[in-house]
């Protein structure tokens, strides 16, 4: 019995055992399976959130590289513009002028030779006749009635056509062509044209590029290659260009067919067996385009260090997953660097940021130079004959007076004149001619004070000396922009004058940098302006400024219109970099960028916006008075 009880113990121990063994492995086994199943989900988590953290900061990335690319570009259709639209002038000039009116060639012939030697930009200069009838200051005579350049000037539009082979040169230009004035101003009396070479646009598209292996051309308004360092891809004489429609590659001619309807982009294309970057953007003062084509490796080069972190992180996910279920503080160790490459992405978009805003700076600084200089020059060119001819109407009045005094005189003492004196004043009229000269008199004196007051806006707009912060009147500043914007307000046949409403308060002078605060108004004014056209309902448009006192320290100019009003999307975005709701060629989403970083960061103001769809838009701008008041804000 003895020995039958230990049996039975025995195997009874042996049992209790095993179950207990049994159970600790089932729980080991669960509380592993849920370590292992929390380390899985979390991994699975980290790496999705990694891989989306990967996409979007490389999408971040490359956009703000190509938008550097297309910078570029801009830069080049800047140049290009800018010199046209002073070739543009210069034959626009021209054509106003007294001598040209005349429409007497023998006339006309010695000045436009004149005119020649002096610009030095014009290989020839070509009046043409409402028929066509051409003839230049080289004697070449021709007709010009087929021409589209021909037909758009005859039409009333000063244009730079696409280059052509001068039929009296022989030579490969550009036609600048503006209206001949009629006597009645209503249709042109004739078209005067200027024929220049297109060494200009060559050197600005052959400087053009970034990186190796990148380069630039432009197209005419057919896709036809008008610079290109292919040589062999532009026209001669005796052969004419083929336009890049008809090329074998269709993704190039789907690129011109963008560019050949004035869009801008950035896109990727496989040119000669190679993938690369076509940035491309429109001419504002030419029915062309520009483009510039950047290796991809030139542009993506810069993500490889961001793709061998992805690797690397990839990687040690993977190692991560595999040893999880003997080593769960790895997970740890994972979300340590996920944070990590969190605070290294947000960095990165504070940077990228940073670089657009500057960029936006820049292209604001040059541009704003540079028409500061055309602006204060053209104004002094103005000033200086519209002075001398103010000086002297006063002059011209007297010495008139006193004729016409004198006429009376002699009447009223010899009241019988001989019939030779009585001819002559009936052809004369000079009753009429007495009542009408002193009226004509005091009209040109008028029309002098207008240029005058014009050329004073312009140089008190553009302030090139005031680069430091000054001591203005803010209303004197609103005043001169408006004056510049005038052209914009005067009605047309499509649209009604834009009414201004002004309220100005008695405001102290402001400590600012007044250059940049008018181009604040400028872009503010000019959008009112654009929103007032855009509207559906042609009612009279209306803009109201209102200036005040906000308080001791600052200073409120409040800008309403009742154009068509923004959406709260559009709202929101109003300050954002590149933000435009203007179709392609006519803004690029600089305008209020620029605006808020004058009034916030340089002047440590505030501007708002208030809108309602189809209630018209209020801008407010806020101004401390003084730069000490700056530096506290």
């Amino acid at each position: 019995m003895l020995k039958l009880r230990k049996g039975w113990l025995k195997i009874n121990l042996q049992r209790y055992a095993s179950t207990d063994k049994n159970r600790y492995l089932l729980k080991w086994r669960s509380r592993n399976f849920v370590l292992l199943s929390i380390v899985v989900i979390l991994s699975i988590s980290i790496s999705t959130t990694a891989i989306a953290s990967y996409k979007i900061v490389k999408g971040l990335l490359l956009d703000s590289l190509k938008q550097q690319a297309l910078l570029k570009t801009y830069q080049g259709q800047n140049d290009i513009d800018n010199w046209l639209a002073i070739r543009k002038t210069e034959i626009k000039t021209l054509a106003n002028s007294p001598v040209v009116r005349s429409l007497d060639w023998p006339v006309m012939e010695p000045y436009l030779q004149s005119e020649v030697r002096r610009l030095q930009t014009f290989l020839l200069i070509a009046f043409a006749t409402p028929d066509g009838a051409l003839i230049n200051t080289q004697g070449g005579r021709t007709n010009v009635k087929d021409r589209e350049f021909f037909h758009k000037s005859i039409a009333g539009e000063t244009v730079a056509a696409d280059p052509i082979i001068g039929r009296t040169s022989n030579q490969l230009q550009i036609q600048i062509s503006s209206p001949i004035a009629g006597k009645t101003g209503i249709k042109p009396s004739g078209v005067l044209m200027g024929g220049i070479e297109i060494n200009r646009v060559v050197e600005v598209i052959g400087d053009l590029h970034q990186g190796k292996g990148s380069y630039a051309f432009a197209l005419n308004s057919q896709g036809v290659p008008i610079a290109h360092p292919d040589t062999r891809l532009i026209g001669t004489p005796e052969k004419a260009a083929e336009s890049f429609l008809n090329s074998p590659n269709s993704r190039l001619v789907e690129i011109t067919q963008k560019m050949v309807a004035k869009r801008t982009n950035i896109e990727l294309a496989q040119l000669d067996e190679k993938w690369n970057y076509i940035a491309y953007t429109p001419l504002k003062e030419a029915n062309w385009s520009v483009a510039l084509v950047v290796p991809q490796e030139n542009i993506e080069s810069p993500l490889q260090a961001l793709n061998l972190l992805a690797t690397v992180l990839g990687g040690l996910l993977v190692v991560g997953l595999i040893g999880a279920w003997r080593q769960v503080q790895l997970y740890e160790q994972i979300r340590d660097r996920a944070l990590i490459s969190s605070q290294q992405a947000q960095q990165l978009s504070k940077t990228l940021k940073e670089l657009q805003n500057t960029q936006a700076q820049l292209i604001h600084t040059e541009k704003m130079s540079s028409l500061g200089q055309m602006v204060a020059g053209v104004a002094h060119e103005i000033n200086n004959p519209a002075n001398f001819i103010h000086a002297n109407l006063n002059h011209a009045s007297e010495y008139s007076e006193g004729i016409l005094d004198l006429l009376k005189l002699y009447q009223a003492t010899y009241p019988n004149a001989t019939p030779e004196i009585s001819d002559r004043t009936q052809d004369l009229d000079i009753e009429f001619l007495a009542e009408d000269l002193p009226k004509l008199m005091a009209s040109m004196q008028v029309g002098t004070k207008r240029i005058r007051q014009i050329v004073l806006s312009l140089r008190n707009f553009s302030r090139l000396d005031e680069a430091d912060m000054k001591f203005v009147d803010i209303n004197e500043g609103l005043d001169n922009t408006l004056m510049i914007l005038n052209h914009r307000l005067t009605a047309t046949p499509n649209q009604p004058e834009i009414q201004i409403l002004k309220k100005y308060g008695d405001l102290p002078l402001v400590e600012c940098y007044a250059g940049q605060l008018n181009q604040v108004f400028m872009n503010v004014l000019a959008n009112s302006i654009d929103a007032i056209e855009e509207s559906l309902v042609k009612n009279q448009g209306q803009i109201c400024i209102r200036t005040e006192l906000a308080n001791e320290k600052q200073v409120m100019i409040q800008i309403y219109d009742n154009g068509i009003g923004m959406s709260e999307e559009v709202k929101q975005r109003v300050f954002d970099y590149m933000f435009t709701t203007k179709p392609v060629g006519k803004g690029i989403g600089l305008g209020m960028a620029i605006a808020y970083q004058i009034v916030v960061e340089k002047h440590a103001g505030s501007i708002e916006v208030d809108s309602t769809p189809g209630h018209g838009t209020e801008f407010t701008i806020r101004i401390p008075l003084t730069s000490k008041n700056c530096a506290k804000h």
